[in-house]
């Protein structure tokens, strides 16, 4: 197998006791390296280039919490200076303790159970720490990651507006744009979609969404980034944490799935996850506009996302952000829709 000379290099820097053979690359992150070393099972992970170390520090602490409190997470082995991470090229690896997982796969009914009951727990276990002596340092850093990094993709959703404005998304694209078949489409689009974001932010305002109880969120929960075993399950990949509202993570994944699966079905996994999550009547009515939302927050992304792409890919791209931004129209048409399919027989 061709082994990727950065994790090689990676597994060199860990002076790991013995031979380091990649087993494979886990296909769940395209980042990370199964590897075997004396017969014992490790995962080697690359970090995203726009984590430091800063970034990483404040992560690993609030992943050793989390799993002080019960939930599995992805926290690193030291190498011999005492380190959580080595850095090659600019790039940080972290090297985590591995067990005889599997990656959750997205359409499976049974994956997605163990990914609404695994984000209930994450709720709970938030919970606990709340009163934790580092609690607020790490939702001061949580705040800090979101506001400094110009990433559409990690914008939390009440930062959606302001960072639409500070990192000048709209003026960029009309700015960058380069000649291409969708030009013109592109650029009439672009004051739309900062209309419909400032319309979003309004609602969610009004609504008290931002007065919702907050806590730290994954920010990337999907069935992928759950590790299952026959004993226990583990969260992957908290490179997206955020500080929101408690019903963020569901929302995501709900609105992911919304039209794959039937009534009976969102239910299930709307159960799965309230029994740990045990969320207030204010909150579970704000999921619709919670889920809705998410397509403001992609649809910002798209827009850089056009900027860097071929003409092939433009014209998806383009009615990838027609549709997501009627989220305003689709909240006010769809609410006690949603609420009735996810709370069918409850």
């Amino acid at each position: 197998m061709i082994v990727n000379q950065e994790a090689q290099k990676a597994i060199e820097k860990y002076d790991l006791d013995g031979k380091a053979e990649i087993v494979h690359e886990i296909e769940a992150t395209h980042k990370a390296f199964q590897l075997r070393v004396s017969d014992k099972l490790y995962c080697l992970r690359k970090f995203n280039p726009y984590m430091d170390a800063e970034d990483l520090h404040a992560q690993l602490l609030f992943a050793t919490l989390m799993q002080d409190v019960g939930l599995k997470t992805s926290v690193p082995i030291l190498t011999k200076e005492g380190k959580p991470f080595v850095e090659v090229r600019s790039q940080l690896w972290a090297l985590f303790p591995w067990c005889d997982w599997r990656t959750g796969k997205s359409d499976r009914m049974e994956d997605l159970a163990v990914l609404s009951s695994t984000q209930g727990f994450w709720v709970n276990c938030c919970e606990k720490l709340r009163s934790h002596s580092h609690w607020d340092a790490i939702v001061c850093n949580a705040q800090k990651f979101r506001q400094r990094k110009s990433w559409a993709w990690v914008v939390s959703l009440d930062q959606v507006s302001h960072f639409a404005e500070e990192h000048k998304v709209i003026q960029e694209a009309e700015f960058k744009v380069s000649d291409s078949p969708y030009q013109k489409r592109f650029l009439e689009l672009l004051p739309e979609v900062y209309s419909c974001i400032q319309k979003f932010a309004k609602i969610l305002k009004e609504q008290g969404v931002y007065a919702l109880p907050h806590i730290i969120t994954h920010g990337d929960f999907h069935p992928s980034n759950v590790f299952i075993s026959n004993e226990e399950t583990a969260v992957f990949d908290l490179d997206c944490y955020s500080f929101e509202p408690r019903i963020t993570d569901f929302a995501r994944a709900a609105n992911w799935y919304y039209n794959k699966r039937n009534p009976s079905e969102k239910a299930l996994l709307y159960r799965k996850f309230q029994e740990h999550a045990c969320l207030s009547k204010d909150e579970i009515e704000a999921l619709p506009l919670m889920m809705c939302a998410h397509d403001l927050y992609y649809a910002v992304g798209h827009i850089l996302l056009f900027l860097n792409e071929a003409p092939d890919g433009q014209s998806q791209i383009i009615e990838s952000i027609q549709a997501e931004m009627k989220a305003p129209e689709r909240y006010q048409l769809e609410r006690d829709k949603i609420l009735h399919m996810f709370l069918k027989d409850i």
